[in-house]
């Protein structure tokens, strides 16, 4: 089940996004901005239970400034959700582990898939690259990056 991002989820959703750097990147925006700012919304997928704990998120969404970052540690993205929300908004970049943004790249034909090794640049509502979401030692992995433009 996905839903927005509360206060009280933020424990475990620590504990899930501290193992990888797509993860730390997100937690990092996280820490920075909280949960009630208009440009961040935070979308995680858990599974149903009583005590929300790290094992039982399986994905995390990270709407920020019209880009998607997104983690999803087994691979199990909701490409429905994902079809849904980008329906409604397309973003002008989805950032991530590649496995993860390749099956996003199968709802954005009209992007193009590129690699890096530092976290591709995210920017602001007015062109500004967001700060805290920077070349950070942990932060460096194989990130994917969709871009829009001619796949």
């Amino acid at each position: 089940m996905i839903r927005e991002c509360k206060k009280e989820d933020l424990k475990a959703l620590e504990g899930y996004l501290n193992a990888e750097p797509y993860g730390k990147a997100i937690l990092t925006a996280i820490r920075r901005y909280g949960l009630e700012e208009k440009f961040q919304t935070i979308y995680i997928n858990v599974q149903p239970g009583e005590e929300l704990a790290a094992e039982m998120v399986s994905g995390v969404y990270l709407w920020i400034h019209r880009n998607l970052m997104l983690y999803c540690s087994t691979n199990q993205v909701d490409i429905d959700f994902l079809e849904q929300m980008i329906g409604e908004v397309q973003p002008d970049k989805v950032v991530g582990r590649r496995d993860n943004v390749n099956i996003v790249s199968w709802l954005l034909t009209d992007y193009r898939l590129e690699t890096e090794v530092k976290i591709p640049e995210i920017l602001d509502a007015d062109g500004e690259k967001i700060t805290c979401i920077t070349e950070e030692p942990e932060h460096q992995g194989e990130w994917a990056v969709l871009n829009r433009g001619e796949a």
